[in-house]
């Protein structure tokens, strides 16, 4: 156990003096700091805003901001022209007497549209050049249909406030949650799954690079026989573990606690994201950590099967596509955790780490898929570390050609 430990604090060491480990560390917190804090300095009013705030905003905008539109309305089908700013008031309406005049005034774009009104239920729209984001007819359609809906009331001698008031009624619905917020977990689970895939591609392949690079200038021979294989490959994956762990942590805590600082400049906008659920961080405590130790073991057992630190992509390349059609699964399972396929892949110890994730975002795994899940996982990754330790062991003295791993296992099945 004190070579474990000596391993451990070793390999910890190296990671924690590397200046990639500490720089990229600290100008991810540093800009994450910097994100947060933006409000204090720059005015981002117009996306972070409260209700009172865009009411008197929208009150506030002056004459020279406000749109230019025309309208020619040959038989008074409109008889209040003054009502155009209801459905308009960031407009400024001028009336002309001909359709020429209209015409002219939108070719010589002194406005942005004219309104050719033959009747309540019939005008001619007329611009320049459309765009996407017109909302010009749009606008003026519901315009008409409630001026015709007056009309009409008002000449049946019927009360049109008092049927516009049963139109317009507001309906109160309050959302009442008996099992988990699906809509929201969406996004947790997904900055979950999408942490936990980045820990295990930038780690490990760190790992099989380290193994490797010590295999390469044959410092792996001297520590062969300092200690035992086991220590060695359990102490660096365990200590990879833990920087990775840290990393994320320190990234994290400097999110949380800039955002506490400036939560009251952001007027709660990013609360949601601070607000993860605490079984998906349990779930991610859990599956994360036994992921990144299963796949670790499988990245060191692989730089362990080359020489070379050019030859690790070739080495690691079909776990990688095996991880990344896992990610992809988990991603787009998001929105269906209860699938055959999620299900599937949740007791599968190359899949679970993140499909679990998903499932458990989406409010659909049971306490008991939970824990054979889990279970699973964990007697996996006790398997695999002590297999990789026999791998380990044979193949980091063997130099020359790449060591295939279809070989490697058969080498554990001998020493059965």
């Amino acid at each position: 156990m004190r070579q474990f430990f000596t391993v451990l604090k070793f390999e910890l060491g190296n990671y924690f003096k590397k200046k990639s480990f500490i720089i990229s560390t600290g100008i991810i917190s540093l800009l994450i700091i910097i994100g947060l804090s933006i409000p204090n300095f720059i005015d981002m009013s117009s996306i972070l805003f409260d209700e009172d705030q865009n009411k008197t905003e929208a009150e506030d905008i002056v004459d020279e901001e406000k749109s230019n539109l025309a309208i020619y309305d040959e038989n008074n089908a409109i008889s209040n022209k003054d009502t155009l700013n209801t459905y308009f008031p960031n407009s400024n309406w001028k009336v002309v007497k001909s359709q020429d005049e209209l015409k002219k005034l939108v070719k010589d774009e002194d406005v942005e549209a004219g309104f050719d009104v033959k009747n309540l239920t019939e005008y001619n729209y007329i611009v320049q050049n459309t765009n996407l984001n017109d909302v010009n007819e749009e606008q003026f359609n519901e315009f008409l249909k409630n001026e015709y809906v007056k009309y009409k009331t008002s000449k049946e001698g019927i009360d049109f406030d008092k049927v516009n008031s049963i139109y317009n009624t507001s309906i109160v619905s309050n959302i009442e949650i008996l099992g988990k917020d699906s809509a929201n977990n969406y996004m947790y689970a997904y900055i979950l799954i999408f942490a936990l895939y980045m820990m295990i591609i930038m780690y490990g392949q760190l790992i099989a690079m380290s193994v490797t690079s010590e295999k390469s200038n044959r410092a792996i021979e001297v520590l062969v026989t300092s200690t035992n294989t086991n220590n060695l490959i359990f102490g660096k994956v365990i200590a990879g573990a833990i920087a990775s762990i840290a990393q994320v942590a320190v990234i994290m805590s400097s999110g949380l606690i800039s955002y506490k600082l400036n939560g009251k400049v952001w007027n709660g906008v990013l609360d949601n994201i601070f607000k993860i659920p605490s079984e998906l961080i349990l779930t991610f405590a859990i599956f994360g950590i036994l992921g990144y130790i299963f796949y670790s073991f499988i990245f060191a057992t692989l730089g362990a099967l080359v020489s070379k630190t050019e030859e690790i992509g070739t080495s690691v390349g079909p776990v990688m596509m095996i991880f990344i059609v896992v990610f992809i699964i988990s991603i787009f399972g998001l929105s269906n955790g209860d699938s055959t396929l999620m299900k599937v892949c949740s007791y599968i110890p190359f899949a679970s780490p993140m499909t679990m994730i998903a499932r458990v975002g989406s409010g659909s795994v049971k306490s008991i898929e939970f824990i054979i899940s889990s279970l699973i996982l964990i007697v996996s990754t006790v398997l695999v570390g002590m297999g990789s330790a026999k791998i380990y062991r044979m193949a980091t003295l063997m130099y020359g050609n790449p060591v295939k791993l279809k070989n490697a296992l058969k080498w554990i099945k001998k020493e059965k």
